[in-house]
């Protein structure tokens, strides 16, 4: 998306996408569809076009896949190939990518996948404590997934924005697409972004954030976690993605199949 904001909100959930303060293009992508229980975050890479376009190509490869019944992970390497044919066809497009964070729900319960260092995070009002679901996949992530590196040193690291992994890696196999699985809890809110936000604003801070909003709302949230970043520099783009819990009835999802795991 070229345009300098993306904003959208509902009784669920609310995202936003933004420029940010240095970059000159939008090369993340976001989704948020309440009906079809899929929301997303992609972050781009390899140049302004290309992209632009491998997170364009995943979220619509992703939601393409699981409208028509497809599991999550399966959704997600789908996605992977799509761009992969992508650069097979358009030499300009030859060195694009995207990190991907997505999440999919049968009520009471939700799954996360994602490939690359885009994070989802949950939030519970009534502990005001903010939980970390996904592991980076860079090298920071694989020195604390070792024990080398704690996770506050892991956020001064020089290499942590170096990915080992992400979709439209060159090669013949699968990306790693990590799963994690929960059931929700009333007044839950699971957070996705790109490192836009969290590379500009601390667990610790985007936590401060949380408890400081006056209402718990996804609106108020995705606003404020915005204006956090822009605050702190925003030198990247920044794209967060609020979900709350559901209410209590039947969801819109159920018609997927369940479990969402590959198998």
């Amino acid at each position: 998306m070229s345009s300098v904001t993306e904003t959208s909100g509902s009784r669920r959930s609310a995202s936003v996408s933004d420029i940010g303060r240095v970059r000159r293009e939008n090369q993340d992508a976001i989704l948020a569809d309440d009906e079809l229980g899929l929301w997303l975050v992609a972050d781009g890479m390899g140049g302004h076009a290309g992209g632009a376009r491998a997170s364009e190509v995943a979220r619509e490869t992703v939601r393409e896949q699981v409208a028509g019944g497809a599991a999550l992970a399966d959704a997600v390497v789908a996605a992977h190939y799509a761009i992969r044919g992508e650069q097979h066809n358009r030499p300009e497009y030859n060195d694009m990518g995207t990190t991907i964070v997505a999440l999919a729900e049968r009520a009471p319960e939700f799954e996360v996948c994602w490939v690359g260092d885009s994070r989802a995070y949950r939030f519970s009002p009534s502990t005001g404590r903010l939980e970390l679901l996904t592991r980076d996949h860079n090298v920071a992530g694989a020195l604390v997934a070792s024990g080398a590196l704690s996770p506050d040193e892991a956020t001064r690291h020089p290499q942590r924005h170096v990915l080992t992994d992400c979709l439209g890696l060159a090669g013949n196999e699968d990306p790693r697409v990590d799963v994690v699985t929960g059931r929700w809890q009333a007044g839950d809110l699971i957070l996705l972004c790109s490192d836009g936000l969290s590379g500009e604003l601390g667990d610790a801070e985007i936590e401060r954030i949380l408890n400081a909003a006056e209402d718990v709302d996804s609106v108020r949230v995705v606003d404020a976690l915005l204006e956090g970043a822009l605050a702190a520099g925003a030198h990247d783009n920044v794209s967060v993605v609020v979900v709350a819990a559901p209410m209590e009835g039947p969801t819109p999802a159920a018609r997927w199949k369940w479990p969402f795991r590959r198998r």
